[in-house]
């Protein structure tokens, strides 16, 4: 087994429980906030801590190609939104503002922010609104962005999706139980008069409490995890890195139907590990499940659950005529239209997909916009010609997902410079 694996699954699996914490932690300290702050600038340490969980969440994503930073999400705009709300209470109590215009005379301004009656029922609608959007965003991985391709097919990036969304919807349960609990006894037990001792505890520390017993149950449930998914990383090892090549002739793509009724490319194979891996043995092994002699060979990206360690490399293969000796009476070439109605239907498998959705993204940004996302020729909404032939002389890095941003804001999307003065100030789509 290579020294590697089972340092990047406790690795992997670790950044889990880490984010979980943090997280949640966060959660809980804002909760602990107004023991040590007046509710008049307490708003103003919670938007900090949002801000910092937000750097932090753009760190992971930038660090690491797989991370599961949708909890990070739900957290970091509950704290942004639970802070705006108690801001806009604390505007609305203030004598010099709205005093003749709000009766607040059963309110009591010396007793500190309850803040989990704000903070939960916020949760809960962050929660619901990262799990709706990123099933409407991206069908594929449900809990990432729809800037961010699938960074591998494997059964390691499976779990990793479920998790992420195992940890959405424990932190939404969470919020539903708590919001319950503490509504509950604010309607039944609490008066406003002072905080009590078994005030202090249903609204403060019974939570905290909670936080650090989920601390436990996730490291234990993790280290389950780690113990499936470390075979699972020393057999990829053991098997090789899988080798998929687009077979392309002319502005046709070759195409086979495969084990599930979809249409794939039918060269595909696996090679040892990744320092026995280089353009040459890749250009050997097509030969060989190819039968092609000459043909010309172009390097794509990477994918997998690391960056250090692919799962997939892609190529593109370019014959000079549709002639492939391995060919069998399934295969058949297929024009750029016919392969856009297979996607529309469902009919190309998932890899397939992938990269063609990639390839023709980066492309089209590549040849419209510059690296700010503004256009190379004076005439908006200039849609370049994209032509199989040309994808040999394209001077475009696949494995640079920036350019899938700039697809997705530039200077022909409305109010382009606000989206990207949102994106650099706090790293989320505008």
């Amino acid at each position: 087994m290579n020294e590697n694996s089972p340092n990047l699954t406790r690795r992997l699996v670790g950044s889990l429980w880490v984010n979980w914490a943090i997280a949640f932690g966060a959660i809980a300290l804002e909760l602990l906030l107004p023991r040590l702050i007046s509710k008049a600038w307490l708003p103003l340490p919670v938007f900090a801590l949002a801000y910092a969980e937000l750097v932090y969440m753009r760190t992971q994503q930038a660090r690491e190609s797989l991370s599961c930073t949708a909890m990070l999400k739900v957290s970091t705009l509950t704290l942004f939104w639970s802070a705006l709300i108690m801001l806009i209470i604390n505007i609305l109590n203030s004598e010099m503002l709205f005093d003749n215009l709000i009766n607040w005379s059963n309110s009591n301004k010396e007793i500190p922010y309850i803040t989990c009656l704000v903070v939960f029922p916020t949760m809960i609608i962050t929660a619901l609104w990262v799990m709706a959007g990123g099933y409407i965003q991206n069908r594929q991985d449900p809990y990432g962005s729809q800037a961010e391709i699938r960074e591998g097919n494997g059964v390691v990036s499976t779990l990793f999706s479920r998790e992420s969304r195992y940890q959405v919807q424990l932190m939404l349960y969470v919020a539903l139980g708590f919001s319950g609990v503490e509504w509950w006894y604010y309607f039944k037990y609490y008066f406003n008069v002072n905080l009590n001792t078994p005030d202090v505890f249903f609204f403060n520390w019974m939570p905290i409490a909670f936080y650090f017993l989920s601390l436990f149950f996730i490291w234990s449930r993790y280290q389950n995890m780690a113990a499936i998914i470390g075979p699972i990383a020393e057999n990829a090892l053991h098997n090789g890195i899988a080798v998929r090549y687009l077979v392309i002739s002319g502005d046709r793509m070759l195409l086979a139907i495969n084990e599930y009724d979809r249409w794939d490319t039918p060269a595909i194979t696996r090679l040892g590990t990744l320092s026995q891996i280089n353009d040459q043995t890749v250009r050997d092994a097509f030969g060989r499940i190819s039968g092609c002699e000459n043909f010309g060979m172009r390097f794509l990206y990477d994918t997998g659950f690391d960056k250090t360690v692919p799962e997939v490399k892609h190529y593109a293969v370019f014959l000079d005529k549709e002639e492939y000796p391995a060919e069998s009476a399934l295969d058949s070439w297929f024009s750029l239209d016919q392969i856009d109605r297979f996607i529309k239907a469902a009919r190309l498998s998932a890899e397939l997909a992938d990269e063609i959705y990639r390839i023709f993204t980066i492309t089209m940004a590549w040849k419209t916009y510059d690296r700010q996302g503004r256009r190379l020729y004076p005439i908006k909404h200039y849609r370049p010609t994209f032509r199989l032939r040309d994808l040999k002389d394209w001077d475009v890095d696949y494995s640079d997902l920036s350019w899938m941003s700039i697809a997705e804001n530039n200077q022909d999307r409305p109010f382009f410079h606000t989206r990207r003065l949102w994106r650099k100030i706090t790293g989320l789509k505008a």
